[in-house]
């Protein structure tokens, strides 16, 4: 497995980041010239902005929560970088996936990890793959819950179809991870022996963390947690703006969008995530101009503030 250093500088110059990039800013533009800029403006000149400052440090606060979760995953293939530094590679991996698409940020992050105290990137891409897995059932789980709350039997015909979409691949997804534990043995005798190494870190990244009921529990309950302050960003957005919209939405809006994000087209769903936001607030009832002050004064917590606290965390911070 290939291991050297990430070149941040060259992927950001990559011509698939160049074109990720023309690709966010062609959605954002035709989202923009579809309303009237003006009067987004003057709506998000009414912000509250108590509220507003609550929901950037409940963002920043998931992130806290997220790295006590890597820790924790991390901890059960003995490695412990701890959790202050165990917060910083994740902070520094979601500035990364915002200006790189395909989720670049996790290999980075592994990367640090290999920086810091040697650990092999197999195993820590095996802790951060679980991670995902995580994210992404509860994710299904409650875009499902409040999506039945919402429209009950009328649930529209794209949103459906992604939810099938969604758990037709995490089903191919815990399927595969059976199998790679049943027929880990008969694996062994084919894996070449230079990769023998690798293959054992990546199993165990992936399966020690289930063999201790505690630390499933605790990944489980963090992981709703950073969901649900997420969730709560949101909500105090709208409130900042004077909306009040049910919470069931609320999650409903903050999940569908997450799910965006995993797209690789991409960095961090820039574009994709702000029209869909729009167009959720308008199956709800909610105008064209208010969604997207809405979205956009979200974004510019959750993607925006990221480039800047990130850039300034990456130049900063000597695990770069």
């Amino acid at each position: 497995m290939n291991e050297e250093k990430p070149r941040i500088s060259a992927l950001l110059l990559s011509k698939k980041t160049v074109f990720s990039f023309m690709l966010s800013f062609s959605i954002l533009y035709l989202l923009v010239r579809s309303i009237d800029i003006n009067a987004v403006i003057e709506i998000a000149k009414k912000t509250n902005m108590f509220l507003y400052a609550i929901a950037f440090i409940l963002h920043y606060l998931s992130i806290v929560v997220r790295g006590i979760r890597w820790n924790k995953l991390l901890q059960t293939i003995n490695i412990q970088p701890g959790v202050a530094i165990a917060t910083e590679m994740v902070f520094l991996s979601w500035f990364v996936n915002c200006i790189v698409p395909a989720k670049l940020g996790d290999v980075y992050r592994s990367y640090l990890l290999k920086k810091e105290n040697n650990a092999p990137i197999s195993a820590s891409i095996g802790s951060i793959f679980i991670e995902r897995v995580c994210d992404i059932a509860i994710l299904l789980f409650l875009l499902t819950l409040s999506g039945l709350l919402i429209f009950r039997k009328n649930m529209p015909v794209q949103i459906s179809e992604a939810l099938e979409i969604g758990y037709i691949l995490l089903a191919t997804v815990v399927i595969g991870l059976v199998a790679l534990w049943i027929f880990k043995d008969r694996l062994l005798v084919i894996v070449p022996d230079r990769f023998l190494f690798h293959f054992n870190n990546l199993h165990n990244g992936l399966y020690n963390s289930f063999s201790d009921g505690p630390t499933i529990l605790l990944v489980i309950t963090l992981t709703a947690l950073a969901w649900a302050m997420e969730a709560a960003r949101f909500f105090l957005v709208t409130r900042s703006l004077g909306l009040e919209i049910g919470f069931e939405i609320i999650i409903f809006i903050v999940l569908a969008a997450s799910l965006l994000t995993a797209i690789p087209l991409t960095p961090a769903g820039l574009g994709a995530v702000e029209v869909s936001i729009v167009f959720i607030l308008g199956i709800i009832g909610i105008d064209a101009t208010l969604g997207t002050s809405l979205a956009l004064l979200d974004r510019l917590i959750s993607y925006w503030s990221m480039l800047v606290t990130g850039s300034i965390a990456y130049m900063l911070s000597d695990r770069t």
